[in-house]
Order: C-alpha cells, then structure tokens, then sequence
C-alpha cells in the first residue's frame, strides 16, 4: 500500500506538472542559421531533396547566393531566384567543385546505396565547401514492427537510419565531421507547443484504424497504407523511436 500511495499522491502530479514546462527547444528554422555562415553572393549551394524549394528560397533569400535544387519527383512552383532539376543525389547531374554547400534536409532514409550518394556530394563540392546533413537514426527504442511498417509503406532504407553506416559512408567520402548536433526531440518539441502537428496526427490515426476497411475501399491499400505509416512519423521522432540528428561536413581543402 505504502508504494500505491507514494505513485497515487501528491507528488506524483507535481512529476505532470514539472512536465508541463517548456524546455525552450531549438525549431527547424536554426538549420537555416548554421547555414548561413557558410554563404554569401559569391556562393553556390544545392538543396539535395528539395521539394518545394522552400528551404532553398530562404536560403538564397538571406544570403544572396546562387541556389540549385534537385528533386526525384519533379513537383517544382515556379520561382525566378532558383534552378530546380528532377534527379537522384546518387547521380548529380552537375560539375565537379561546382557548390560550396550542400544542404540535405530530411530525404537521406530513401537514399540506397549511401556511399554512392556521397561520393556524388563530394564530387560536386568544392574544396573546403560544406554538407549541411540533418537526418534521423534509429534508436534501441525502434521495433521491429516499426520498422517494417516505414520500410513498407514509406520506401524507407533500414541502413540508411543506421547511424554508424551513415557516418561511415560520407567519412568513406572523404568529407570531415566538423560538427554534430543531437537534434533528438527538439525541433518536434518546438512545433508541439506551437501547433500540436503529432496530436493531430494521432487523431488521424485513430480515426484512419476505426474506418480502415472503408478507407481502403475508397483510396486503396497502397494510399492508405502509406498514410498509415506517415503518420506514425512524428510520433516516433518525438518518443524518441528515431533520433534527429545534424552534421556539419567539410570537404578537404585544396592542395
């Protein structure tokens, strides 16, 4: 009774209450501040998985430098600031020595196989120029019922959100780790607080799970399969399932 009342009493809610505090942690934007350092108007940088171009633009947009984005599906608005191509980061469809900086944000887990893919990066770098890598890695926290359900239904690549294949890959490439950042649960904390994107995630999820027969008949398996597992995303990032993390890379300088 005695261990009941200590987990049932007062100071229980006073652990919630601890809780209900905010850490104060970084957003997703201060990927676009460690960047910045390492541009100016002179400079070129590629986005690597671009999307829509937004991270590109504002990179551009602060620094004056020249942005290339490349993208393997070809979904691009179209803005004047900046070049988009449809292509793969394992065949760089660019010169050698051409970037100062690469930026890869959140793409690298479909990426197979990584040490082609950096290879290409540090080709298409120039001497001393910069990767900007923020991907995340699985942790002991991962079953192997989550795996299989991002590997089915995302196209993710199980090595490619093994840590030690990552970093053996781009030093494999010759590209120095300048700087490693643990993201971990931060960036996720930072939206949380303001916008609640898991919470409604997790609301989809139950509603998508109590009327799945009815949605698979509507939009098929293979859409509904594939929202299923997105919107398991968020939540493993931010339980600490997947670890976010972020390198600096610096190619070697000239002889």
């Amino acid at each position: 009774m005695k261990g009941l009342a200590r987990v049932y009493g007062p100071e229980t809610w006073a652990v919630y209450e601890r809780l209900d505090r905010s850490l104060d942690p970084r957003g997703p934007d201060s990927m676009l501040d460690v960047a910045v350092a390492y541009l100016s108007p002179g400079s070129a940088v590629l986005d690597v998985g671009c999307r829509d171009g937004k991270h590109l633009v504002e990179l551009v947009r602060r620094t004056g430098a020249r942005g290339v984005g490349i993208d393997a599906v070809a979904r691009f608005p179209e803005l004047p600031e900046v070049q988009f191509d449809q292509g793969r980061i394992e065949a760089l469809p660019y010169a050698d020595d051409e970037f100062d900086l690469v930026w890869c944000r959140d793409m690298l887990g479909n990426v197979e196989p990584l040490d082609t893919a950096f290879a290409e990066v540090a080709r298409v770098l120039r001497p001393g120029g910069r990767v900007l890598l923020y991907s995340p890695v699985a942790t002991d926290r991962l079953e192997p019922v989550d795996e299989a359900l991002l590997a089915r239904s995302l196209t993710l690549v199980r090595a490619s959100l093994d840590e030690e294949v990552v970093e053996a890959a781009f030093t494999g490439a010759g590209l120095e780790v300048e700087r490693k950042d643990v993201i971990g649960t931060e960036w996720r904390e930072w939206e949380e607080e303001r916008g609640r994107p898991t919470s409604r995630d997790l609301l989809r999820l139950a509603r998508l799970r109590r009327r799945r027969n009815e949605l698979v008949a509507e939009f098929g398996e293979d859409l509904v399969g594939h929202a299923e597992a997105n919107l398991h995303w968020l939540m493993f990032l931010l339980v600490g399932k997947l670890r976010p993390t972020l390198w600096v890379l610096r190619a070697a300088p000239a002889a």
